[in-house]
């Protein structure tokens, strides 16, 4: 699958959501803080960003060996780890 932005704007808001249903009393117990509710929703919407990205990117290259050897050259695809 390719990246898409239906499929990752829809993680994004399933994340959020688990942060925007609570109220301010429950945020505080969970974290301590209002801040550190931002920073961990923040790493978070990273984390399906990051997520997003070793799932579904591929990567293409063109790969040119050399040294003593004769020379190769050819194509390949990889994964984002």
């Amino acid at each position: 699958m390719p990246l898409d932005k239906d499929v990752l704007g829809m993680a994004l808001y399933n994340r959020r959501s688990s942060f925007s249903d609570k109220d301010y009393d429950e945020l505080l117990s969970i974290y301590g803080s209002i801040e550190n509710a931002r920073i961990a929703a923040a790493k978070a919407d990273a984390d399906e960003i990051i997520k997003h990205f070793k799932a579904a990117a591929t990567v293409s290259v063109t790969v040119t060996t050399t040294g003593t050897a004769t020379n190769h050259a050819g194509s390949g695809t990889g994964t984002i780890q």
